[in-house]
């Protein structure tokens, strides 16, 4: 809409510039025109005039001449003429209609829509800094439905009103939103849908007094199919197992969730207990159930310079200390950034660092330490960087190792 109002904009502007342009100079060039042709009118006159004198062929040349330069001076006067003050009056009234016409753009815009957005977007941001009050909740509950009804392909105001609705604790509402929202998103948004779904079953959750459904809980497996290792559908799907008695499938929901979480934080806390109390009704049911892995995942790793690459590399190089799977893929698990001229120095590597969601040390029973001096600046190994590896390093429960820097990667 936008697009069509700035065009509508430079037409309308065209068409008020176009008339002024035209009869300015057309108004220019009349007066200019019409006193070249009385000059050349009068000039013929004073020719005619002097060839029918009496007098020598040295004189009629000299005449002529004189007759010839004011021609061209006239020529010269009439093609700069003017119409002088006339000018401006134009020229004023002509921006005076150009202000018209952005001001009545502006207004047509405001009445189309584009207000309620603005104000929308006002309330938003104002609700991410302050409180909103009873009725401005309700105002921008208004303007998110105006603004919805109006321009049904963008989503992103459905959304931001599922969310309004949530917080609000208008949970059915807030699910039919989210509902609404899913069956418009495109197939291929899988990261989108998978979180409208999530939205959306913790909504149901919620609206019902919190009663786990078979449905529910098919609804976020499905969202984890389509985005694997994301905190929020974990946790939920934790919880819907755990209440319909899925014990084992909570168990592992909880642990994907648990280890990509800071060792020590409240949430850490809180999925450690629920999978003790999930384990505690396994082990009453007669099932065992080993938790080993739930000791932190945390490597300690010394790390130092030898004598002779010391000399050799810059003390702002960058040093990096990743920890891999022994065959697994390149990226690294958890990476620690320095500097050399920080070495030598212990650094400890756990869930914290991991590079991507769901690929932690936490997922694996022992791993590869590379601590490497890059002189490109780049993690991936290239020639000429310096490096030293220990293999086989547990995750869990090893005392701290010792990575001497004193290999040179070579191009082979």
């Amino acid at each position: 809409m936008i697009t069509g109002l700035i065009g509508l904009l430079v037409l309308l502007i065209l068409v008020l510039l176009f008339p002024a342009i035209r009869n300015a100079q057309a108004e220019a060039a009349a007066p200019g025109k019409l006193q070249a042709q009385e000059n050349l009118r009068l000039y013929k006159e004073r020719v005619a005039d002097v060839e029918s004198m009496d007098i020598s062929e040295d004189d009629r040349k000299a005449m002529m001449l004189e007759l010839d330069r004011e021609l061209l001076a006239a020529a010269d006067k009439a093609a700069g003429f003017h119409t002088g003050p006339g000018k401006a009056a134009r020229f004023a009234f002509t921006s005076f209609l150009i202000l018209l016409s952005l001001a009545a753009t502006y207004s047509l815009y405001m009445s189309w829509g584009a207000g309620n957005e603005v104000r929308a977007t006002q309330l938003l941001e104002y609700s991410a800094t302050a409180e909103l009050s009873e009725g401005e909740y309700k105002e921008l509950e208004k303007r998110l439905d105006a603004a919805g009804e109006r321009d049904p392909e963008n989503l992103e105001w459905a959304f931001l009103r599922g969310r309004l609705l949530e917080a609000e604790a208008r949970f059915a509402e807030a699910a039919e939103a989210y509902e609404s929202l899913l069956a418009k998103l495109p197939d291929e948004q899988v990261q989108d849908r998978a979180a409208i779904m999530t939205s959306m079953v913790q909504a149901r959750f919620f609206s019902t007094g919190q009663q786990a459904t078979d449905e529910l809980y098919n609804t976020l497996k499905e969202a984890l199919a389509l985005a694997p290792g994301q905190r929020k559908p974990l946790g939920l799907a934790g919880i819907m197992a755990y209440e319909l008695g899925n014990y084992q499938q909570a168990i592992e929901h909880w642990k994907a969730l648990w280890i990509q979480l800071p060792e020590g934080s409240m949430e850490a806390r809180t999925i450690a207990n629920g999978i003790g109390r999930a384990a505690e009704v396994l082990e009453e049911q007669g099932t065992r159930v080993d938790l080993s892995w739930m000791v932190p995942a945390r490597v300690e790793v010394s790390v130092a310079l030898a004598d002779d690459v010391r000399q050799q590399v810059p003390v702002n190089a960058t040093v990096f200390v990743l920890a891999r799977k022994l065959d697994g893929p390149p990226m690294p698990l958890a990476v620690q950034r320095l500097v050399v001229s920080q070495l030598p120095t212990t650094v400890v590597l756990d869930n914290s660092m991991a590079m991507a969601a769901g690929a932690s040390i936490g997922d694996v029973d022992e791993v590869t330490i590379t601590a490497r001096v890059s002189l490109s600046g780049q993690p991936m190994a290239q020639e000429g960087d310096w490096q030293g590896q220990v293999f086989n390093v547990p995750t869990r429960g090893s005392e701290a190792i010792q990575v001497t820097i004193s290999e040179q990667v070579s191009g082979e």
